[in-house]
């Protein structure tokens, strides 16, 4: 099972193309439930009309479900 600490290490790698800093150093992240193979993940972007909102979001997704096989990442 993917562990909290994972997760956090995982969403490292995924930058604000604006700001060139990782989503959890800015402090979008809220929030992290880990239950059995789903990630439930709160975060925020760094404006209300970010426009690399959807790229975050989607990076994001891609990098908690690379941890393990099977594991789901709701945003």
């Amino acid at each position: 099972m993917v562990t909290h600490e994972q997760v956090l290490e995982s969403l490292k790698q995924v930058i604000d193309p604006e700001l060139f800093v990782n989503v959890v150093d800015l402090g979008l992240i809220y929030k992290i439930d880990i239950q059995d193979k789903t990630v439930s993940l709160d975060m925020t972007m760094t404006s209300p009309a970010c426009p690399a909102g959807p790229q975050l979001v989607a990076q994001s997704k891609k990098a908690i479900e690379s941890l393990e096989e099977g594991t789901q990442a709701n945003i």
